[in-house]
């Protein structure tokens, strides 16, 4: 069959083609809902629901039971219709168990006829109970405080992953020896006297101050070595060149990411969650292996509470995270933004919460009938009236902006550098200080396990120019003077340059200032560094 086929199929299935046969068919369903609709008509029902507001509510007033929320819009609906009347009965446990008094027990035991409430259609369930047509889907989410920072990281390990980061440490330890060796190797076998073997402290260095753009003192001279040398400058300037690009890009167009990603995550990271005792979520740990395994390692809550007092005094006082179905977490915190919005708080300081954009698990709902339920044609008959024309969608939707409430990225107009930023900065200057002090303190031991303790300062300005030497084996016993380097002037200038008398005069091919002394006789100065030291020490 093709395609046009099904779509006339699908329009006769619609009522809309004059075939006897679809015709009798129609006449015959038909006669069947008019029946369960004269029957309905001021018949009491029993429904049963959840406390589990905007889906729906129960309360007391005034010792009567009153139920609420969007499920009895549509019982509501479905009253105007058909013109029958309803007592509401609230279960005495929270439960999903077929076994307990919950609202599954009491409709498996035929206690109540309805269940008017977006119940889960677990299979284990539907042995136990009948359900209705599909009214959604349920998404349930992670509602949680919003984090300070974003789980990317701080600002200068975030362009990188953890794994690139290790990769390029183990390079740093690596080419340094690498080089050393390949070098040696080809000294060892291309016996050429150019080559020069580096020590390895100087290739580790080279290594180094490569990665931070320095210059280097080794000239490699064969092409082996250039080219290693080279090989690892190329590398080098790709990655701080990938490294500057990402960075820019994170200080100013990062998206902000939570610390869980999925579902795996809450439990290998150990966080604390809460959801509502009843709800699907605690069913399926109850019921799907999986499911639990996923969650291993967190520790979880089932409250009876409602969202409002669970979002107040469990997720901004103890940090806990929050498991709900999407509309009522919506409305929860479209609920907590209008509330700061009315106290004035600041614009930045009204999206405290975030909702993960990722669901926890997926399900579809459905009203509960009891197993003796007569009318269920006639109910789902509407209620399928409902999801088709889309009221059911608007329904849940309904009371909330078109636009997301607080997302995940508020999508800021200015980025400026906050300290988690540069916290990497401080921790590197911090760490280079500790370990500069380190290594101060061991060259210091160092030395005094050896014995080089001595100190100028220990023997006076004056020990620079003091040899001291032992009478043992025909050396002297005293102090001598070791004479300092000459004066500049004396070398390069006239020792007296007020003298008229003092010209130069080159004698045996050495330079020497003649001077006149005191008694009239002419000395000869040298004039270079040799001479002249070694002339300053004897006189």
């Amino acid at each position: 069959m093709g395609l046009v086929d099904y779509v006339l199929i699908s329009l006769c299935a619609n009522l809309t083609c004059l075939d006897e046969k679809i015709e009798g068919f129609r006449s015959d369903h038909e006669s069947i809902l008019h029946k369960q609709a004269q029957l309905l008509r001021n018949y009491t029902l029993k429904i049963a629901t959840l406390h589990n507001p905007p889906l729906s509510s129960i309360e007391k007033v005034d010792g009567e039971w009153r139920a609420g929320g969007i499920a009895f819009d549509y019982i509501e609906i479905l009253k105007e219709k058909f013109g029958f009347n309803y007592e509401i009965i609230k279960p005495p446990e929270d439960s999903l168990d077929p076994q307990n008094n919950g609202i599954v027990g009491m409709l498996s035991r035929n206690e109540v006829d309805v269940g008017a409430a977006f119940l889960p259609t677990f299979p284990y369930i539907s042995k136990h109970i009948r359900f209705s047509v599909s009214l959604s889907k349920a998404e349930w989410v992670v509602l949680m405080k919003r984090p300070p920072v974003s789980a990317t990281g701080s600002g200068l390990l975030a362009p990188f992953t953890v794994e690139v980061w290790l990769l390029i440490l183990i390079s740093l330890f690596a080419v340094g020896p690498i080089i050393y060796l390949l070098i040696i190797l080809q000294c060892r076998l291309c016996h050429d006297e150019g080559n020069i073997i580096y020590p390895l402290p100087s290739c580790i260095w080279f290594v180094y101050g490569a990665l931070l753009k320095q210059g280097s003192t080794l000239s490699p001279r064969t092409d082996s070595s250039r080219i290693l040398f080279a090989t690892w400058w190329i590398f080098i300037t790709i990655l701080t060149a990938f490294y500057t690009a990402n960075l820019t890009a994170f200080l100013t167009l990062s998206r902000f990411t939570l610390p869980i990603a999925s579902v795996s995550d809450i439990g290998t990271k150990k966080y604390s969650w809460v959801s509502h005792k009843g709800s699907a979520i605690e069913a399926a740990l109850e019921n799907d292996v999986n499911f639990k395994s996923s969650l291993k390692g967190s520790h979880w809550e089932f409250l009876e509470e409602d969202a409002g007092n669970i979002l107040e005094n469990w997720v901004k006082r103890h940090d806990y995270m929050y498991i709900g179905e999407k509309p009522i977490v919506d409305h929860l915190m479209y609920r907590d933004y209008l509330s700061k919005i009315n106290t004035h708080i600041a614009e930045a300081e009204r999206c405290t919460f975030v909702i993960t954009t990722w669901t926890i698990t997926n399900n579809l709902r459905s009203f509960g009938y009891s197993p003796n339920f007569p009318f269920v044609d006639l109910f789902d008959n509407i209620l399928e009236h409902l999801v088709e024309s889309g009221i059911v969608m608007y329904s849940l939707r309904e009371g909330l902006p078109d636009t997301q409430i607080c997302p995940l990225d508020l999508g800021s107009k200015e980025r400026q550098l906050q300290n988690t930023d540069l916290i990497m900065t401080y921790y590197i200057v911090i760490g280079g200080f500790i370990v500069s002090t380190i290594a101060f303190m061991c060259e210091l031991l160092y030395i005094r396990c050896n014995g080089r303790h001595q100190s100028s300062d220990q023997r006076g300005p004056d020990a620079l120019f003091v040899i001291t030497k032992n009478s043992k084996g025909n050396k002297l016993n005293d102090n001598y003077l070791f004479p300092p380097p000459p004066p500049y002037h004396a070398i390069f200038k006239p020792p007296f340059p007020n003298s008229e008398d003092t010209r130069m005069r080159t004698v045996n091919g050495r330079d020497y200032w003649v001077i006149k002394t005191s008694d009239g006789n002419s000395k000869l100065v040298p004039i270079r560094t040799p001479s002249a030291f070694l002339f300053q020490y004897a006189n």
